[in-house]
């Protein structure tokens, strides 16, 4: 099964459970990588966040259910996963824009979220530099924050801003000075949140202070520092450079939408890192493994 197929048969796992249990550990398994790094990969191909496009289609369905059935307005609320009438009636107004109690009364408009699919795209719009490299294993050294997979996208951002602040890239600057090995820069890492604890994962600010070969000599974190150990693998690089949050956030949409779908290869479970450097200048790498052998 190809990479497009197993993100479709998880779009089919979604809609065959719109009235039940959703888990995402189980969309993770299906597609075969984190929790976290499936709904960073369906946010940027879809345009909308999981959660949002799961929430979407259930009110669509509900709405279905009003006009056709004559189920209470509670029990239809139960069925798409919402535990009291409040709740149901907040969430479908403001999806519909209407109450549902006037769905079943009066003539009224309805929205509707179909059910996604997704194919290969050729745009060849703009040119994407990248090379793929066959890496020793390496160890990053850094701050590790522990977060909720599901608010990742906002608290991340954060977790930058903060590190600014309070003195933190200082200390990782001084870290750097001492290890100037790559992946270069500073680096964020999003590790963890692997079907059977997909609930948190782990957040790295973070420098590489090894790299697995003879003359690399190895540079100690400071205390509090947490490390984390890559092994060797195949990666591919991206070139991002240019103003951010957009530099990167353009790698990651054509990365799943356009050179993944057409390069042969699939995605291999190791964290994503993002490289930052000076005067603008960004790296996206993401481990693969040709396609059949994962």
């Amino acid at each position: 099964m190809d990479w497009i197929e197993r993100i479709n048969s998880a779009v089919n796992y979604i809609e065959e459970n719109l009235d039940k249990e959703i888990s995402y550990e189980r969309i993770a398994q299906i597609v075969g990588c984190s929790v976290y790094n499936f709904q960073r990969m369906f946010s940027y191909i879809a345009d909308k966040p999981l959660s949002e496009y799961i929430r979407n289609r259930r009110l669509t369905m509900a709405a279905f259910d009003l006009i056709n059935s004559k189920d209470k307005i509670i029990d239809i609320a139960m069925k798409y996963g919402y535990d009291s009438h409040d709740s149901f009636t907040r969430a479908f107004q403001k999806f519909h824009g209407v109450l549902p109690s006037k769905v079943r009364n009066e003539t009224v408009r309805l929205k509707s979220c179909p059910k996604i699919s997704f194919q290969i795209i050729i745009k060849g719009e703009t040119y994407m530099n990248y090379q793929i490299e066959q890496l020793p294993g390496f160890t990053v050294s850094g701050f590790k924050h522990r977060i909720c997979t599901n608010d990742a996208f906002n608290i991340v951002p954060q977790i930058w801003d903060t590190a600014w602040k309070n003195g933190t890239m200082d200390c990782m600057t001084e870290l750097f000075m001492k290890a100037d090995y790559r992946p270069a820069g500073f680096l964020g890492i999003s590790a963890g949140g692997r079907w059977g604890n997909s609930e948190e994962m782990d957040y790295y600010l973070a420098v590489t202070t090894y790299v697995d070969v003879l003359e690399c000599k190895r540079v100690e974190p400071f205390d509090g520092m947490d490390t984390f150990e890559f092994p060797q693998a195949t990666w591919v690089i991206f070139e991002a450079n240019g103003e951010l949050p957009d530099a990167v956030q353009q790698v990651y949409k054509k990365f799943y939408t356009e050179w993944l779908p057409n390069s042969g290869y699939e995605l291999d479970d190791l964290p994503v890192i993002e490289s930052y450097m000076q005067n603008n200048r960004q790296e996206v790498w993401i481990a693969i493994v040709k396609s059949g052998n994962s």
